[in-house]
């Protein structure tokens, strides 16, 4: 375990990230490290490792189990005392869990501020993804999700507004609170999109909508913030245009959010297949 202690008091709720692999597990570590120490929570990072009953016994070739323990507790400790040492102030401690990781992070998600996952991983050969957590994690998450790309930023990008999308629903209009909050701290620009298809009404005329959105700027007077109207592309395609380059884009979770509950709306479903940055899925807690 590292347990390297700030310089201030930390926030009560941890930041929670998952450490999936060596492959992408370290550019996500420090990526929750370098925004825990701009908004001052603890990291927590956790590996996990399958239930015993599903490891080969070491007669039939497999590996002590207590060996994959103590190798996993190794690697998440080599890797927070590095990246503790580019963040002085940070508060990071490493935990393996025995068992489903998608498992572990929602039970953890109800005391955390944030969960931070990577996007599922796709194989090369076929295109198919590998597996479902992201999509998992965000469905019964109690705390917001962030989805880093597959080949994301390792650490907090110096460019880029906060981005997201606004369609009237309740949901959108919760990640337009959420994401002011985000662009105000992070003293970035907020864009918000909205897709409007043919002769749909435009979002922002909504009487709600407007109410929102004049609520945030009364609350960020600060905050740079501009409308996007895009009558050129379908939501999906617009917020990942939009996005590209972005510093963060938050988003509503649309679908019913509790596992096994049906599936996540579809505009929410592919933009975390394929994030174009850093995704903040923003849960009713």
């Amino acid at each position: 375990m590292t347990d390297s202690r700030p310089s201030s008091p930390v926030r009560e709720r941890p930041i929670v990230v998952a450490f999936r692999d060596q492959a992408t597990g370290p550019a996500i570590l420090r990526w929750a490290v370098a925004r825990g120490t701009l908004t001052g929570h603890h990291v927590t990072v956790l590996h996990a490792i399958p239930d015993p009953s599903l490891i080969p016994p070491v007669a039939a070739g497999g590996t002590p189990y207590g060996s994959l323990i103590a190798a996993a507790r190794q690697t998440l400790d080599e890797e927070s005392r590095k990246v503790c040492a580019d963040y002085p102030a940070a508060h990071v401690t490493a935990n393996v869990h025995s068992g489903d990781i998608v498992d572990a992070l929602v039970s953890l998600s109800a005391d955390a501020s944030l969960i931070v996952v990577g996007a599922d991983r796709m194989d090369q050969r076929n295109g198919e993804y590998l597996g479902s957590v992201g999509q998992q994690v965000v469905l019964g998450s109690i705390a917001p999700v962030v989805v880093i790309p597959r080949d994301g930023p390792a650490v907090l990008p110096e460019a880029g507004a906060v981005v997201v999308g606004v369609d009237g629903s309740e949901e959108s209009l919760a990640a337009l609170r959420a994401a002011a909050v985000e662009a105000s701290s992070a003293d970035r620009g907020l864009v918000v999109v909205t897709a409007v298809e043919g002769s749909a009404p435009d979002p922002f005329e909504d009487g709600k909508t407007q109410e929102v959105f004049a609520g945030v700027q009364a609350a960020h007077p600060g905050l740079v913030l501009s409308q996007v109207v895009d009558r050129e592309r379908a939501p999906t395609e617009a917020l990942s245009f939009h996005a590209a380059g972005a510093y963060l884009l938050v988003i509503g979770r649309h679908g019913r959010g509790a596992r096994p509950g049906i599936l996540l709306g579809s505009v929410t479903h592919t933009l975390l297949l394929t994030p174009q940055c850093p995704t903040l899925v923003v849960t009713r807690r």
